[in-house]
């Protein structure tokens, strides 16, 4: 139960939840302070999105309706804070059950004007370690609508989601791992990122619903200080009467690694699907890996989704060493406009010869946020 503790310790990213995304047929930017989404939110995300659209209907006059993160004109503070229980199997087929806090991070942006700011997170330190921060400078309304980032922060590719256990991010880690010759998940492990790379980053609107990124930075697989990494995407939010999409495609290149990918997703009346499809070149050396991520959110009532997850990993898919499958079925709970509860059941499928199927994981979280 300790090491999971401190495996977890500081561990988390801030992401946010693209579904929400393509719920509104716009793109993170309407709600967050970071043009690629995750972490501080702006006044539409904290005033509009949290406090009207996601509560329980019946407590939405229990929301603050006065707070949206400024302490004076220029100042704006937030944070996210999350609890996770878990119940798992350990190797000795023992039962066993932790808790813990998986993210508690503080955010600050100083807005210098409407067309510079400075942004800057803390978050727990590890055992013994380093503190997860992220610090940039950003320059916005630059022709052409362009703006540019500079900092330290992870470059934007693909599905920013919540979990970093997706296989598309981090993968199983420590306690929940199947067993698999070699790494159970993509290049976003957070115990690699807790300083993320030195980053230069520029976005641009192409035309309406289409805005493109491209960074350099230092290294994101490995620990280089060289400017190596180059990721690009591009992304298209748009909606008909009908449905809301988004559809994108991502690069990224560090020296003998590649990873190429697809994303996006389709919301029709109270159903989103979201997913992601990621091919890498020697992540683990000499191999050709595969990461798979399919989201079905089913708004039974607003202030309650039921969400169906399947995520699947293929390390190495020239040999037969192994994949595994998870599903997931749970449901995400927004009681408040600054809470979510979620609660999940995740099911691990091992295709490897002899591999014995793993129990079933249950997990439930709490989600604070400001």
């Amino acid at each position: 139960m300790k090491i999971l503790f401190f495996l977890s310790l500081g561990l988390s990213f801030a992401f946010a939840l693209p579904r929400f995304a393509v719920q509104n047929g716009s793109s993170c930017i309407a709600c967050h302070v970071n043009p690629t989404g995750s972490g501080l939110r702006n006044d539409y995300g904290s005033n509009v999105v949290a406090l009207e659209e996601l509560p329980l209907e019946r407590w939405l006059d229990k929301g603050n309706e006065d707070w949206d993160g400024y302490i004076s004109d220029q100042l704006q503070i937030g944070g996210d804070f999350r609890l996770q229980g878990i119940q798992y199997n350990e190797s000795d087929d023992k039962r066993k059950s932790a808790f813990f806090p998986m993210q508690a991070e503080i955010y600050a942006f100083l807005n210098l004007n409407e067309n510079a700011g400075i942004f800057a997170k803390l978050g727990l330190p590890r055992r013994g370690g380093d503190a997860n921060k992220e610090y940039w400078a950003l320059l916005s309304n630059l022709p052409q609508k362009a703006w540019l980032r500079i900092g330290r922060a992870l470059p934007n590719y693909g599905l920013r989601v919540d979990d970093h256990t997706s296989f598309i991010r981090g993968g199983n880690l420590g306690k929940t791992s199947v067993g698999l010759d070699g790494k159970e998940g993509l290049i976003f492990t957070p115990s690699l990122h807790l300083t993320p790379p030195a980053i230069l980053e520029m976005g641009i609107p192409m035309f309406v619903g289409l805005q493109w990124t491209t960074s350099i930075s230092t290294g994101v697989v490995n620990s280089s200080e060289e400017l190596n990494n180059l990721t690009t995407q591009f992304n298209y939010n748009g909606s008909t009467e009908i449905v809301n999409y988004m559809a994108g495609f991502n690069y990224m290149k560090e020296e003998n690694f590649t990873m190429l990918g697809v994303s996006g997703g389709v919301s029709y009346d109270d159903f989103t699907w979201t997913f992601e499809a990621d091919q890498t070149e020697n992540w683990i050396d000499g191999n050709t890996s595969l990461a798979l991520y399919d989201e079905l959110a089913w708004e039974i009532i607003q202030g309650v989704q039921l969400i169906g997850k399947y995520d699947f990993f293929d390390s190495k898919t020239d040999w037969l060493s192994g994949a595994v499958s998870r599903y997931t079925i749970g449901a995400e709970i927004y009681p408040l406009n600054i809470m979510e509860i979620k609660l999940q059941v995740r099911m691990n499928q091992i295709d490897k010869d002899n591999a014995a199927t793993p129990d079933p994981e249950y997990l439930i979280q709490t989600h604070f946020w400001f």
